[in-house]
């Protein structure tokens, strides 16, 4: 069994990662604190396609699986 990660997921680890430091970690304290989340945030990682990974492509997901 082959447990090292696909191309693809290692890109999607990466594009992750670098969102979470550019985007999140400026405000995450901020959010914190006030106890609120960013609307713009879930909007964009929407728009990278985090929302639908292990949702089959004919759902209008990307069928990447639940260890993506």
């Amino acid at each position: 069994m082959d447990f090292e990660l696909s191309e693809e997921q290692s890109i999607l680890r990466e594009s992750v990662r670098n969102f979470a430091e550019k985007e999140i970690k400026p405000i995450a304290e901020e959010l914190d604190k006030k106890e609120e989340f960013s609307i713009d945030l879930v909007h964009r990682m929407a728009e990278m396609g985090l929302f639908g990974m292990f949702v089959p492509e004919e759902y209008g997901g990307s069928n990447m699986g639940y260890i993506s």
